[in-house]
């Protein structure tokens, strides 16, 4: 295998992708590229993106929120790409996608309007929170206790 020339960049590129990142550092090498975001509450982002610092706050560029609704098989996407601004505490998982491959995870779902979509998930999430309330009745009764689904809703 040839060694890169000493005149490129590609000594740094190789140097960054051999170093094992244990931090928000790790996702240095899906700036500029299009990723998914998975926030805390639930909601599935997907944008380019464009910075992020060591609190792992991102900043997504043409940005769309995407709802699965497993249980009908139907999706929805929001019409009009944002700019997101998005705190670090929020963010459960951050994971690059292969942009010729991104369509095959909904290929078997049917497309519906956001704002329908928006409504059967917020329904749902409801829901969930209620059953685990009433879990944590039950249990804290018997002297156990559940963390608390930490949901805004």
């Amino acid at each position: 295998m040839s060694q890169p020339s000493s005149g490129g960049s590609n000594i740094e590129d190789l140097y960054l992708q051999s170093y094992s990142f244990t931090t928000a550092a790790a996702i240095i090498g899906s700036v500029d590229r299009k990723v998914f975001v998975l926030l805390r509450d639930g909601k599935t982002l997907f944008g380019v993106l464009r910075t992020f610092d060591q609190f792992a706050n991102l900043v997504l560029h043409d940005g769309i929120e995407r709802i699965y609704l497993q249980e009908t098989k139907e999706y929805a996407e929001s019409e009009k790409p944002e700019l997101y601004v998005i705190r670090g505490e929020n963010v459960v998982m951050v994971g690059e996608l292969d942009i010729d491959k991104e369509d095959e995870a909904i290929k078997d779902y049917k497309k519906i309007d956001f704002k329908k979509a928006q409504t059967i998930w917020n329904e749902e999430r409801k829901a969930a929170k209620l059953e685990h309330f009433n879990e944590s009745e039950i249990f804290h009764k018997k002297g156990l206790a559940l963390p608390y689904l930490n949901t805004t809703f």
